[in-house]
This record gives structure tokens, C-alpha cells and sequence, in this order.
């Protein structure tokens, strides 16, 4: 079956942030969005759209000044065709993936949109912060503890806006009050950040 033969091609991309753990839980809050609005989605997909969407942040396929999304985009179709993905999904798999991060804006599918919420949510409350703080040294967003913080600090006042559905910004709500109690904790236990 072609779900299991893309998680086995998926294993491949290991990261502490953006990697098969990041996939499945971006697929899960899909779905868990999708049942809120108590509508339809093609959950197929979602699922594949959620285990390609960052490929192009990896080898072999990432490529320095690309967008990993469009890289991801120009590379699913001839992944899904050596699974035997049912060719007609493509088209909106490809959608999907093409306006996944926060900073894009989706098309009017309903799967992209929810996908596009899920992704951002990702990055905030306690499994964004953790997120951000495992790349802390690794990428390039996050290059020592005080430039994490302030990514956190700025996911935490810019995000929630990116989100578009009703569902996503009550889940919001939720993770905003998680970040904003670690950032208060942190302030005080090291002098308004100073002593990270």
C-alpha cells in the first residue's frame, strides 16, 4: 500500500524539529481541525501532502537560495508516482504543500488551509518552544539560546495572526498561554533574559 511504502521512504529525514515526528503530528492536528469543523477532507491527501511537505529541507533534495516548499512541490509528483499514489491527488497534494508555512498564504482548499493552521500551531505552545530550542546551534534560525528566545518571543505575537480558521485560533489560545507563562518564567529566573 502506498501509505506505508511513504513512511518507510519518509524515515529517511531525521531532525529534532522538522522531521517524521513533526510530520505526524501536522497530520494529526489536520485532522483533528478537519473533525472541529465537522467537515470532509481527502485525508489522503493530507497524509502525503504531510510526509512531503519539508522534504526539500533535506538531502538530497535541498538546494541553498530554493524554498524548501517549492522544492517539495517539484519533487511529490514523481515520489507519489513510484508508490502508486492515486494520480488524480496529486494536483491538490501539490497545493497543499505549496502554502504549508506560516508566511504563505493558501488557496481556497479547505486541506490547505487546514494543513497551513496545523503547520503554524506547530510552532507555538510547549512543542513549538521545544521545537525551537532543539535546533538551537543546528540551523540557522536559532544560531545560540538568546536568538531561540527571541524567535519564541516573536512566534508568540506574530503567529497566532498567520492562523485562518476558527478551530485553529481556539487550539491557539491554549498554546499562547503555555508560551507566555515559560517566557514569564524564564524573565525571572534570568534577569529579564539577560543571564541566557
Amino acid at each position: 500500500m502506498w501509505k506505508s511504502k511513504l513512511i518507510e521512504f519518509a524515515k529517511q529525514f531525521n531532525h529534532s524539529a522538522w522531521g517524521n515526528e513533526h510530520f505526524e503530528r501536522v497530520y494529526d492536528l489536520t485532522i483533528q481541525l478537519a473533525n472541529m469543523e465537522s467537515t470532509d477532507t481527502d485525508e489522503d491527501s493530507l497524509f502525503a501532502a504531510a510526509y512531503l511537505h519539508d522534504i526539500g529541507a533535506f538531502d538530497p533534495y535541498n538546494q541553498e537560495g530554493q524554498e524548501h516548499s517549492e522544492i517539495a512541490v517539484n519533487k511529490s509528483e514523481e515520489i507519489l508516482l513510484s508508490i502508486n499514489f492515486p494520480k488524480e491527488k496529486i494536483h491538490l497534494v501539490k497545493d497543499i504543500i505549496k502554502s504549508h508555512m506560516f508566511y504563505a498564504t493558501p488557496s481556497d482548499h479547505l486541506e490547505s488551509i487546514l494543513f497551513h493552521d496545523a503547520d503554524t500551531l506547530d510552532f507555538l505552545g510547549t512543542i513549538g518552544i521545544t521545537r525551537l530550542l532543539a535546533i538551537v546551534g543546528i540551523e540557522d534560525w536559532t544560531p545560540d539560546l538568546k536568538s531561540a528566545i527571541k524567535l519564541i518571543q516573536k512566534f508568540y505575537n506574530e503567529l497566532p495572526s498567520k492562523l485562518i480558521t476558527l478551530e485553529a485560533k481556539k487550539i491557539c489560545e491554549k498554546r499562547k498561554s503555555e508560551m507566555e507563562d515559560f517566557l514569564e518564567n524564564l524573565s525571572q529566573q534570568t534577569d529579564n533574559f539577560n543571564q541566557l
